[in-house]
């Protein structure tokens, strides 16, 4: 399957920090989420919540400890489609830089080339990238950007 986008943002932390920052709840509601339902574990659906935007719910398809998570978003429950509903995998990769900096990857893959399909992916690939500078912000400097 191709991928619709991927963008890509260096921060300054060890590889396992970063990993860990997507993977912990209690971590990814100090910079992206208001809550989630838990942390990320293979094999779970988690439900993402954003004050403004409602819940987001992901099925965590795979997690190779700093290397790899495979999440899959049903494009109706994201509010990105209305008259269908399609799987979409969103794909997060670490990639240790040195021993203080990682590489973090995000893409989706599965979205539909009509308007509808296009505009979601459109919508994600900049949440995804606000995701990242967030992410960035709060570890290197401990702000919160939302």
């Amino acid at each position: 399957m191709s991928r619709n986008y991927t963008i890509r943002t260096r921060i300054n932390k060890p590889i396992a920090e970063v990993f860990n920052a997507v993977v912990s709840r209690e971590i990814m509601t100090n910079y992206f989420t208001n809550e989630a339902s838990s942390d990320l574990i293979a094999g779970e659906e988690v439900i993402w919540t954003w004050d403004g935007y409602g819940d987001g719910p992901i099925t965590v398809k795979t997690i190779r400890v700093n290397e790899l998570i495979e999440m899959i978003i049903d494009s109706r429950q994201w509010k990105k489609t209305t008259d269908e509903a399609y799987d979409v995998l969103l794909c997060m990769e670490f990639e240790a830089l040195d021993d203080n900096s990682t590489m973090l990857s995000i893409s989706e893959s599965g979205w539909k080339t009509n308007a509808e399909g296009l505009k979601g992916s459109h919508d994600n690939c900049g949440g995804w990238q606000h995701m990242a500078m967030c992410m960035k912000a709060y570890l290197e400097y401990g702000i919160d950007l939302r």
